[in-house]
């Protein structure tokens, strides 16, 4: 089992460098599906065997401390090195304070003799994020085979994908670190790796608008960084703690100790990009798709919510709780209500993502029990199907050559496969017995403790509901234009497309077993003493507002979709099209005219609201910002 854990870290960067050092695309697929089957074949090995926890033996860990802070010196000369070549000063400054930080924390260590018992931490809340970064993670890997090739050609650049994929794989292999490490400072070292991973990616382009996208990015998550490094040190003078499971062993904290708590707290936001950090993720969406997806979507995102909610057992109940839960509540409020006013699919996706970053940050910060079981179930649901829809909104721009809603009106006649499988993300993302949504409701029940946070959730839930309705409208709504079907010819693109919505669909049926197996023992773990409130018997969800059966919801959904399939079939095969009705008579030369009433010819035309006037993401997003700011200093400088 210890060769199963390391070889999640070690095989990925064998594989990187295996990408490095080729030049042939095909060799890539192979590669690829290599690493998809290794990471899904090991990721759920280590899911059977279940929670583990494997020490360091004291001869290797001396060679592995001194490999990590070597690539820690390595990490701060090469943000110093593009800093100075690109005159990005601030992300200069912050990199010097991050090297003081460093050198003060190393030599600390090393004059004082701090020693500790570092071993590798295998609980449940480890084993799904080890099961999301190996299997949607990977099968992202597969789908960029597909899509970079046109991507890059499209953008009429020199291809670099041996690079794309060294840093993708080293990015999962820093994803699996920094999961299964007990020790803040390796987790915080893995941090960094993920945060360096993110800058490349996202200025793969080489031009200026990627340039400046990664360097925002560099720089809020260096802050985030600065706030992780100080934590651990605080930490340590304070209380003597060094690992995640020394936090879940000292529990509940109170007054100044909870300090470096709320630090890591704010490392966490700045990675979830929540308010007022979020601007680095709107910025990576100049990315590629398959970057959006892996990292700013499924997984590198989730590492922040992951930090937050194992540092639970220290919060839970305090005003440094409370604090949390309405931050992430208002976060989730103002961006959704912000990704109404887009047309960009990226954009609202990457709104929405912010938005259930915050929900799931939310319902950690409320500390309870059932609250805590809702953010785990939603953060392995919302990984699923925002892997999926990021995807395929990937796959739609090469389809149609446009990520805007507006001109996805019709698609269902252009691609009919590519938007039904779009559709069932969509759906998954805001219809019941969807795990996303059976996961909001439980959130809303678990936060009746708190009304504004209610309030939050019930607002912000709504308006979800609101865009993602919106963009599904603008999918299945008939062409007024004849269009050419676009013909499915990759499989590497839409083998993960079905695989993601088979997943989707898979847990949300299985929501009992996910939550009996994996959810309620982690809970169990972290709050030991808080009474379980919560139950799922098989995919019987009972709680305090009453139960309703995933399975028995899905048998009569099945039949429902095959009664409409014969009946299509059977009594309306032969439909006859009409033109479309102007409510009035129609312009004979084009039917798409109508007259007005002064008798002057007007063209007919499809649209969605975007509320713009009401909800103007200009204000919306200076209003978070002040808001959001006052309240972490609030918390910084009185709240703890």
């Amino acid at each position: 089992m210890n060769i199963l854990v390391l070889s999640l870290i070690i095989i990925p960067v064998i594989l990187g460098f295996l990408f490095l050092f080729n030049s042939k695309k095909e060799h890539f697929r192979v590669l690829s599906y290599i690493l998809c089957a290794f990471g899904i074949t090991f990721s759920v090995a280590l899911a059977i065997h279940g929670p583990e926890t494997i020490l360091i033996p004291e001869a290797a860990l001396t060679i592995i401390e001194i490999i990590i802070i070597l690539l820690e010196i390595g990490i701060i000369v090469f943000i110093f090195r593009v800093a100075m070549k690109h005159k990005r000063w601030p992300v200069f400054i912050i990199t010097v304070v991050q090297t003081v930080l460093f050198i003060y924390s190393t030599l600390n260590s090393v004059l004082n003799h701090v020693s500790e018992k570092i071993s590798f931490n295998i609980d449940y809340l480890s084993i799904v994020m080890l099961l999301i970064i190996n299997i949607i993670g990977t099968l992202i890997v597969v789908f960029a085979n597909g899509y970079m090739t046109e991507y890059e050609h499209h953008k009429k650049m020199k291809s670099r994908q041996n690079i794309f994929y060294f840093i993708i794989c080293i990015f999962l292999a820093a994803m699996n670190g920094l999961v299964i490490s007990d020790s803040l400072s390796w987790v915080y070292f893995f941090w960094e790796i993920t945060t360096i991973a993110s800058f490349l990616l996202i200025s793969y382009n080489l031009d200026e608008e990627g340039y400046n996208s990664g360097f925002r990015a560099l720089f809020l998550n260096l802050i985030g960084g600065i706030c992780f490094s100080l934590g651990n040190i605080l930490l340590l003078s304070q209380s003597g703690i060094t690992t995640l499971t020394g936090i879940v062993e000292k529990g509940h904290l109170s007054g100044i100790y909870l300090l470096p708590v709320f630090l890591l707290c704010v490392a966490g936001f700045a990675k979830s990009a929540q308010m007022p950090f979020q601007s680095w993720l709107l910025g990576a969406m100049v990315a590629p798709t398959p970057v959006s997806a892996l990292l700013h979507s499924s997984t590198m995102v989730k590492a922040g919510v992951f930090l937050i909610i194992k540092l639970s057992p220290a919060y839970a109940g305090t005003n440094l709780g409370t604090a949390i839960a309405i931050y992430g509540g208002f976060t989730f409020l103002i961006t959704s209500a912000i990704a109404v006013t887009q047309s960009n699919a990226k954009r609202v996706l990457a709104y929405s993502t912010i938005a259930n970053l915050g929900l799931i940050i939310c319902s950690a910060g409320l500390g309870t029990s059932v609250a805590i079981s809702a953010a785990i179930i939603l953060l392995i649901f919302h990984a699923i199907s925002k892997a999926l829809l990021f995807l395929c909104t990937g796959q739609i721009e090469h389809t149609i050559g446009s990520r805007d809603i507006e001109d996805m009106h019709g698609l269902i006649h252009k691609a009919p496969v590519l938007t039904l499988i779009t559709c069932f993300g969509l759906i998954s993302m805001i219809l019941p017995p969807f795990g996303v949504l059976v996961t909001k409701l439980i959130s809303i029940e678990a936060a009746a403790i708190n009304p504004m946070v209610v309030i939050f959730l019930i607002l912000g839930s709504a308006l979800t509901t609101l865009y993602y309705i919106k963009w599904l409208g603008s999918l299945l709504s008939y062409p007024e234009d004849k269009v050419q079907k676009h013909p499915i010819t990759n499989i590497d693109v839409y083998l993960p497309l079905w695989i993601l919505s088979i997943g989707a669909l898979i847990t949300s049926i299985f929501i009992g077993p996910i939550f009996n197996n994996f959810v309620k023992p982690q809970i169990e773990t972290l709050l030991p003493n808080l009474h379980q409130t919560l139950t799922i018997s098989k995919a019987n969800v009972t709680s305090q507002i009453g139960s309703f059966n995933n399975e028995v919801i899905f048998i009569v959904l099945g039949i429902l979709i095959v009664v409409i399939f014969l009946v299509r079939g059977l009594l309306v095969n032969n439909t006859v099209k009409k033109d479309i009705y102007m409510c009035g008579e129609n312009n004979l030369e084009d039917t798409n005219y109508f007259r007005t009433s002064d008798g002057t010819p007007a063209k007919s035309n499809i649209g969605n609201y975007y509320l713009v006037e009401i909800l103007n993401e200009k204000s919306l997003t200076n209003l978070g910002y002040i808001i959001s700011i006052a309240m972490l200093l609030i918390v910084i400088l009185g709240g703890l």
